[in-house]
């Protein structure tokens, strides 16, 4: 993980970057004071896991579908996955552990695709009855909602909120953007690229685990970067 990261939406920082008393964040825009201790942000809590990429060992997580992904290292690394089209979801990575509260966030890039059908995010709380799901698209486009089983015991995803347009979204193939989401108990926010983007409230799920995930539909290969993921106290 790079020691410098954004206050506001958590990506990480280039290296020069501490020898600047003012900087500004390359992916959501937000010009900060640089703390000369380097500590986290009062808006940001410590950081409780990260993720190397770079290898395929991820100590507090686990790789799933690993057929489909590549470890690259860099700064930041990354994992790439190939997801071919299918109606359900891919797993592509999962904490070892079940979580309550917390603070997550990841940089989402799409590589290749047909740009209307290539989506990915996170699922929060999710266990085998259900979870939270938020997802973001190549369209500048978002949503969330809930996975509950159906009368035949199969988990859909209903949506809290319908796919929408945000103007913090960027938008096309190979531009990065941050997914970030606060679950503190029954309350939840969901920012893009550092912009709060939406609030609710729901008990249905208490914990679970954390997963990225990636949606390529039954139309289209999709292939998918992420980066940077960030698993933090959630802020007070």
């Amino acid at each position: 993980m790079n020691a410098l990261n954004c206050p506001n939406c958590g990506a990480a920082l280039p290296a020069h970057s501490a020898k600047m008393d003012i900087v500004t964040c390359d992916f959501c825009g937000t010009s900060f004071r640089l703390a000369k201790t380097l500590t986290p942000q009062p808006d940001m809590g410590d950081l409780l896991l990260g993720a190397d990429f770079g290898n395929k060992i991820m100590p507090g997580w686990e790789a799933v579908n690993e057929g489909n992904l590549t470890f690259h290292k860099g700064s930041p690394s990354e994992l790439r996955g190939k997801f071919n089209p299918q109606t359900n979801s891919y797993y592509v990575l999962k904490s070892s552990g079940l979580l309550d509260n917390f603070d997550i966030s990841v940089n989402i890039k799409f590589t290749e695709g047909d740009k209307e059908w290539v989506r990915a995010g996170i699922y929060a709380r999710f266990s085998p009855e259900g979870g939270y799901g938020f997802l973001v698209s190549a369209q500048s486009s978002y949503t969330f909602g809930t996975f509950a089983k159906d009368e035949k015991g199969e988990l859909l995803f209903y949506k809290l909120m319908a796919w929408s347009y945000h103007t913090a979204l960027r938008s096309s193939m190979n531009e990065n953007n941050r997914l970030r989401v606060i679950c503190n108990e029954e309350n939840f926010r969901v920012y893009l690229n550092g912009v709060l983007a939406a609030s609710f409230k729901d008990e249905k799920f208490k914990m679970g685990r954390l997963y990225l995930a990636a949606e390529p539909s039954n139309k289209s290969t999709i292939w998918v970067v992420f980066s940077d993921l960030q698993l933090r106290e959630v802020p007070q």
